[in-house]
């Protein structure tokens, strides 16, 4: 059985600049810097008029796992692809999917993403991504998916705070 991953943020800058941001090679790379793991590259970014689309690959070095994830994960850190893509929609709001899986372990994670202007808070906006992890793995399935449901959650945490700091830093 799936986990399911939801998680809600607000920001105190309109859609279209955390947006603008959330799609950036640089902040992208930039954000892939921060992140521990010595595998971590943007691999491809395309956009076009209708959508913008990347993945990147990032590491996770495999003494920061938990000991029951590293009977699953082998030997050597952990590799996690991870593609997203956003576009505007009609009404003014941004909508994304999300994907990602971890290379040798039967794991993957899928999600829809929407960022959108608050009503009554002008200059503000909320982002929500909300999704599932599936790991198909006999007797541990269950605590894997919930292990790692939970670190998505503070990957997710540690991204808003790092788009937070991003956006407020002066521009040239």
């Amino acid at each position: 059985m799936a986990r399911r991953i939801e998680h809600r943020s607000t920001s105190e800058w309109p859609a279209s600049q955390v947006h603008a941001a959330l799609i950036d090679i640089d902040y992208l790379r930039e954000r892939l810097d921060q992140l521990e793991g010595g595998r971590n590259e943007l691999v491809q970014h395309t956009a076009d008029a209708d959508a913008v689309r990347f993945q990147v690959r990032q590491g996770v070095p495999t003494e920061s796992l938990p000991p029951i994830a590293r009977t699953v994960a082998g030997a050597g850190d952990l590799v996690i692809d991870r593609s997203e893509s956003w576009r505007r929609e009609q009404d003014g709001h941004y909508a994304g999917e999300i994907a990602a899986e971890v290379a040798g372990v039967p794991c993957t994670i899928t999600g829809s993403m929407w960022l959108r202007d608050l009503t009554g808070r002008t200059g503000a906006s909320e982002l929500v991504v909300e999704g599932e992890v599936r790991v198909s793995v006999p007797f541990l399935g269950g605590k894997l998916e919930d292990l790692v449901a939970e670190q998505v959650q503070k990957l997710l945490a540690a991204e808003e705070r790092f788009t937070t700091e991003w956006l407020a830093r002066p521009r040239s």
